[in-house]
């Protein structure tokens, strides 16, 4: 099923994939493509049997990885940064099911490059994780923090 046609970059396997979790029968999905208005990371999600239509989390320079967290009303979309010289990661609260990011804020440090995001809610706490740019062992090297959400 497509989630959103409108992308215009021909990146083809190439393009990060998308990151989706499942709330009861609620699919949210983040990605990250070239739409007509500008590259960026975007979000759906499908309830009542439809995809309601894509919102804008950030636009930037490049395609980046996505991860997603979703728990009632609650969704944390995490992603690369898309602009700038420096790898972090960064964090889009909704909660209002997506339909409006109202918070944005850097998860990474100053002194972190950081590269593949996570991203987890469990009750009133939210996990943001990273792998450290040129680490070669990602099974086992992973930076998380973890925060409460109001």
């Amino acid at each position: 099923m497509a989630i959103d046609t409108a992308d215009v970059a021909h990146a083809g396997c190439t393009r990060p994939p998308p990151a989706l979790t499942v709330v009861g029968d609620d699919v949210h999905v983040a990605y990250s493509m070239v739409a007509p208005e500008g590259t960026g990371v975007f979000f759906t999600h499908f309830m009542y049997g439809m995809f309601h239509s894509p919102v804008a989390v950030i636009y930037g320079e490049r395609l980046v990885p996505t991860a997603i967290a979703a728990q009632g009303d609650t969704v944390a979309v995490a992603y690369e940064e898309p602009n700038g010289s420096r790898q972090r990661i960064d964090l889009a609260l909704s909660t209002t099911m997506g339909h409006i990011f109202e918070w944005r804020l850097e998860a990474t440090r100053d002194v972190d490059d950081a590269r593949r995001p996570a991203v987890a809610i469990r009750g009133p706490l939210i996990a943001v994780g990273w792998e450290p740019a040129g680490t070669t062992d990602s099974a086992t090297t992973r930076v998380v923090r973890i925060g409460r959400l109001r």
